[in-house]
């Protein structure tokens, strides 16, 4: 299908756009990415990588509709930002035999209507909200540096997972540690601090039971990318946010990709129990999943 050929090769344009920076040493571009992985939680890892290649300083994104439902218009003269769109197809429960009916647009990119699955992809268009004007968005309270309730919530979801928080006063010059369902925090962090190191031990605990299946550099770094994009999410600045992700990187355009998917599972399964809110609109307008 063209649109879907139209989809595969945006897709490519963006991850070679991406791989180009990082052959020229650019560590920054990987950041950006990762930041933009807090901000568009329910997006897939293709669609973050299209924004953020297209509008790279978006932060709350939505369809043309979805806006108008909002109280805002896009401005005129302003260009989409193109993503994939699963082309979700629905039964007809008024009808018996069922036939199958292809979703409204705009309900389908909010994933309001049941599904029986996706049969294909094609191009859909977002816009930043830079790109609109009208109403103000309801706000949505940020952490701006302190984690407060986040911590505990961080250790109940370590206990859920049977993964043991445990407190020392030293761990051999380090912040923490971790092995085998156990994480090592050392005793007297602040409150950011801890957060950060709790999240890339937790980290390591989701991503690295099998040590021998990547180097320690990029275990180290999976982590600290982990940690990041949590801290992002929450509002603090994380211990290592200088580290240089593009050790991620290895001239390896799989390798990158399972390092981002592993390092976007792990931080959306911890973001995912902290008590963080959804965005205005419910979250499903501005951070939905629209493609795989």
């Amino acid at each position: 299908r063209p649109e879907f050929a139209l989809a595969k090769a945006l897709v490519q344009s963006a991850l070679d756009t991406l791989c180009e920076a990082l052959k020229a040493g650019k560590s920054d571009a990987l950041k950006t990415y990762l930041k933009a992985m807090s901000r568009f939680r329910k997006y897939s890892l293709g669609n973050i990588l299209l924004i953020t290649t297209a509008y790279p300083n978006a932060t709350h994104v939505a369809g043309f509709r979805a806006w108008r439902k909002l109280g805002r218009w896009v401005l005129k003269g302003e260009r989409g930002i193109a993503i994939l769109a699963p082309m979700v197809w629905r039964r007809d429960v008024r009808t018996e035999p069922s036939p199958y009916e292809e979703q409204d647009d705009d309900l389908a990119e909010a994933g309001m209507l049941a599904s029986d699955g996706a049969m294909g992809f094609k191009t859909a268009h977002v816009f930043d909200i830079s790109q609109t004007e009208g109403k103000p968005l309801p706000a949505f309270s940020q952490v701006a540096g302190n984690p407060g309730r986040y911590l505990d919530q961080l250790r109940r979801f370590a206990a859920e997972r049977s993964i043991q928080v445990q407190y020392a006063d030293f761990i051999g010059g380090a912040d923490g540690a971790s092995q085998g369902g156990v994480v090592r925090i050392l005793r007297g962090l602040s409150a950011p601090a801890e957060l950060s190191t709790l999240a890339h031990e937790i980290g390591h605990e989701l991503l690295h039971y099998d040590k021998k299946a990547c180097s320690r550099t990029v275990r180290e770094t999976e982590a600290e990318a982990v940690a990041f994009v949590v801290c992002e999410a929450v509002g603090i600045k994380s211990q290592n946010a200088s580290a240089d992700y593009i050790r991620l990187w290895d001239g390896d355009v799989e390798t990158l990709l399972a390092s981002l998917n592993r390092v976007r599972d792990a931080a959306m399964a911890i973001i995912g129990a902290l008590d963080i809110g959804e965005e205005p609109g419910g979250g499903s307008l501005f951070s939905r999943r629209t493609a795989t």
